[in-house]
């Protein structure tokens, strides 16, 4: 019989595949409705906060409009309790600009989730930084 923690690390993991999926598929609408809570904040680096599904869904645009593709995420620690858990991870992802060389890029994140009403988990909260050197 899986325990709580299990179950929930399964559907934080099914998120990873469904982010995965989405992103890669170039689904920006995808991405904020299917990953990310409806008040969610992003909190990218060297950018302002990014706050609601609306605005999460612009910027992931933005992204993929500059070259953003082959994200991977491993989620490779999850911890809940009760209705939040967080995820840590690493990501890899490639950005092919149509004007630049590409650029191959390597991070961590950790992911605040919460149970929603339907008893779904979503992101509410997400930060993310690279591993490159800022310049």
């Amino acid at each position: 019989m899986p325990t709580k923690r299990s179950t929930v690390a399964a559907a934080i993991r099914r998120l990873d595949v469904e982010f995965m999926r989405t992103v890669n598929a170039k689904d920006a609408a995808g991405v904020a409705g299917a990953f990310y809570a409806p008040d969610a904040v992003l909190m990218p680096p060297n950018q302002p906060l990014v706050k609601g599904r609306s605005q999460i869904r612009a910027f992931f645009q933005g992204l993929l409009d500059t070259g953003l593709s082959n994200i991977q995420i491993k989620t490779t620690k999850i911890e809940s309790a009760g209705d939040f858990a967080y995820g840590r991870g690493v990501y890899s992802l490639l950005i092919t600009p149509p004007d630049g060389p590409p650029v191959h890029d390597t991070g961590k994140y950790v992911v605040v989730y919460r149970r929603q009403r339907n008893r779904s988990w979503r992101a509410a909260m997400d930060i993310y930084n690279s591993d490159r050197a800022a310049k």
